[in-house]
């Protein structure tokens, strides 16, 4: 498999991909709904709410810290995960793009 080199791609086209990464999955999305109505939680919030291993959340927090969808502090064991009002107008930019019923059926049980 081809390896990302930094030199053949735009700082744009990296940062749409980025942020696409960051919202192609269910629970990240779930997560960023979360901190819009509750702008300040911890992980373990977050595993708490979410129903999932520290170690899954911490990976889905890092691919939206990537994508600068949500700010990440650290404390003794803790993290402070954040969301700002531009990002929140970032992320409802995106829901308009993406205000549409998936095709496959296969697809639908995840909206359930």
């Amino acid at each position: 498999m081809p390896t990302l080199k930094p030199l053949d791609y735009t700082p744009k086209q990296i940062s749409i991909s980025l942020v696409g990464r960051a919202i192609a999955h269910p629970c990240r999305v779930k997560m960023i709904e979360l901190l819009i109505k509750n702008p300040q939680l911890t992980n373990r919030e977050l595993t708490e709410r979410l129903h999932l291993s520290k170690s899954t959340i911490h990976d889905h927090l890092t691919k939206l810290w990537d994508a600068g969808l949500i700010n990440v502090s650290y404390f003794p064991h803790s993290l402070c995960v954040e969301i700002t009002q531009e990002q929140i107008e970032m992320y409802r930019k995106l829901e308009t793009l993406f205000d549409f019923k998936p095709k496959k059926a296969y697809h639908l049980s995840l909206l359930d």
